[in-house]
């Protein structure tokens, strides 16, 4: 509440504090292998939660230059760097070999064959994989499907590998899986695995490293999450046969419930056939119910005592119909300028925001014990 009054409404709140302890929870679960987190930039590019992170000494997966420029910016090093992406260009490729970037990921047979007509010294490469396990998540963010724009199937993984070991300067030094993100099931991870270890072990590949992509699944307020100790006794098994490097690209799991986008009411509009909660967040803030249907937890930051009950659609302000945050919402009638929260936004919340009906964008503020609030500095 105190910091709405500071900063106005709408605004993005992270709770560095958890991310902090997600990142030592990944570390501890993973604690029996050779083990590297790399987060995945895309999930939220925040310039502070990237230092943080590099102070916590993580890797970072990134997926465009401009990715590759901040965490450069943040104070990552080359080495702590895994590039992700279906599109390098010329110029990209040939900066990443510059730099000796930890691993490239290459996407496809043509890219290799791009990187080979560039390259003029040792580069570390992977390829990712498409294994085509459905990962039973939306089909905006599924990415493990032959149907997929993503990686390569196992055909072409092996031309690609016979290729590589004709080269003077690609190093394959592992292999690459991403099947989707928001992920509750582990069996499509266990699919996966299983069909990259088969692979591997049919052409005795010896690997430094296996990049097990991320997607691991959080709870949106319908109880359904990635179970970790199904994760472990399914998962692990595989891994410790591929007895090298394990990483992991999360970053929805890492910050997405370190998020709260708190916004002001300002109607309370009642017709003969619905009521709705008019609030000055919208789809430009927050646009996953409106790409992916998605749904937030909407929580009232108001006295509740003795209210009555409303059903309404929480809607935002920006000329869409689509703009809509929750339909049939049950809540203790809130008045104008009383504030809500939505949850769970600390991932592919802000990163995906625009100026869409020139709406400004919500700032961001940062909380730990230490510091307490703060505003965003970039």
């Amino acid at each position: 509440l105190s910091a709405a009054e500071v900063f106005g409404t709408p605004f993005y709140f992270y709770d560095l504090d958890f991310i902090r302890n997600r990142v030592r929870k990944v570390y501890d679960f993973f604690n029996q292998f050779d083990f590297h987190l790399a987060y995945a930039v895309k999930a939220n590019f925040n310039f502070e939660i990237l230092s943080m992170l590099n102070e916590l000494d993580t890797m970072v997966d990134v997926v465009s230059f401009g990715e590759y420029e901040r965490v450069r910016k943040a104070g990552f090093t080359p080495e702590r760097i895994v590039v992700n992406g279906n599109c390098k260009s010329v110029g990209e490729l040939k900066k990443y070999v510059e730099d000796s970037v930890y691993c490239i990921n290459l996407d496809s047979l043509e890219e290799l064959l791009r990187l080979e007509s560039i390259v003029d010294r040792p580069v570390r490469v992977a390829i990712r994989v498409n294994p085509d396990v459905d990962p039973k998540t939306h089909h905006h963010i599924a990415t493990g499907l032959k149907e997929n724009k993503f990686g390569v199937d196992y055909e072409t993984a092996e031309r690609m590998i016979q290729i590589i070991s004709r080269s003077r300067f690609v190093r394959l030094v592992g292999l690459h899986c991403h099947i989707g993100s928001q992920i509750v099931e582990v069996d499509p991870y266990r699919q996966a695995f299983e069909s990259m270890r088969d692979f591997a072990s049919r052409l005795n590949l010896q690997l430094e490293l296996v990049n097990l992509g991320g997607g691991w699944g959080i709870d949106y307020g319908d109880g359904k999450l990635l179970d970790l100790e199904e994760y472990r006794r399914k998962v692990f098994p595989i891994l410790e046969d591929f007895n090298c490097r394990i990483v992991l690209e999360l970053g929805r799991w890492i910050v997405g419930p370190a998020g709260y986008l708190i916004s002001k009411v300002e109607y309370v509009k009642k017709t003969k056939n619905k009521n709705f909660i008019v609030i000055d967040a919208g789809m430009s803030h927050l646009i996953r119910p409106a790409l992916y249907g998605a749904k937030h937890r909407i929580e009232p930051l108001y006295e509740q005592k003795d209210r009555p009950t409303i059903v309404a659609d929480v809607v935002g302000p920006v000329c869409e119909s689509a703009d809509t945050f929750a339909k049939n919402l049950e809540l203790p009638e809130p008045q104008e300028g009383e504030l809500l929260i939505i949850r769970d936004v600390g991932a592919y919340g802000y990163v995906m925001s625009s100026h869409y009906n020139l709406l400004r964008r919500a700032p961001e503020i940062l909380y730990s014990k230490e510091t307490g609030f703060r505003v965003s500095s970039a």
